[in-house]
């Protein structure tokens, strides 16, 4: 009777371990922009890359959060990290209305681990999307908690960590001219009002 206790004290162990593995911290997603700072009107390209990885990763789902009013999306494109060269099975949900844009991509149930591996090589894009600035200020994009999740070859859901990237959008007509253009400039008059005078002088 002693011995199967054991054994189902050891089961119980065994289980509830496994249930901490599965929800296990995994890794970080970084959202990055191309600049800090823009023009209104002009487009802004931000990426989302996952880093410190300790396992191969076989999908992830997320969904970008971002204000509406003043950005519009554009378009989007996955990475390769899951695809090992047969394809992977990608899933979208755009919501411009929200401001919301959920992004799902799975490896093959058959894919080459060791490819994975290889293109993943611990930090690698999940996906680049692109908005037009339609206002200034600024803004940020940032995850979802409640939609977030990383799928590892040994088949555990993980919780990664999370960056979100924040920026600056201003009116391209009130951005002031570089200090050593206007000094130019200035020069430039200065010299055209001098040979003109020279002018006037020598034809009197």
């Amino acid at each position: 009777m002693n011995k199967i206790k054991k054994l189902l004290g050891g089961l119980l162990l065994a289980a509830s371990a496994c249930g901490l593995c599965s929800t296990a911290q995994a890794g970080v997603i970084q959202i990055e922009t191309n600049k800090s700072s823009y023009q209104n009107g002009e487009l802004i390209t931000a990426t989302l890359r996952a880093s410190a990885l300790s396992d191969v990763l076989t999908g992830f789902f997320l969904a970008l959060q971002y204000q509406p009013a003043q950005l519009a999306l554009q378009n989007f494109s996955f990475g390769n990290g899951f695809d090992d060269g047969f394809g992977s099975y990608r899933f979208s949900s755009a919501d411009q209305a929200g401001g919301s844009l959920a992004l799902e991509e799975y490896a093959d149930w058959a894919a080459a681990l060791a490819t994975l591996a290889a293109q993943q090589n611990g930090s690698f894009i999940l996906a680049t999307i692109k908005f037009k600035a339609l206002g200034t200020g600024q803004f940020s994009l940032n995850l979802d908690p409640a939609y977030l999740g990383l799928l590892t070859a040994g088949g555990d859901l993980q919780t990664p960590d999370w960056l979100g990237a924040s920026f600056n959008v201003t009116d391209s007509a009130t951005v002031p001219a570089p200090a050593p253009l206007l000094l130019m400039c200035g020069l430039l008059l200065l010299l055209v009002r001098q040979r003109q005078s020279g002018q006037v002088s020598e034809q009197r």
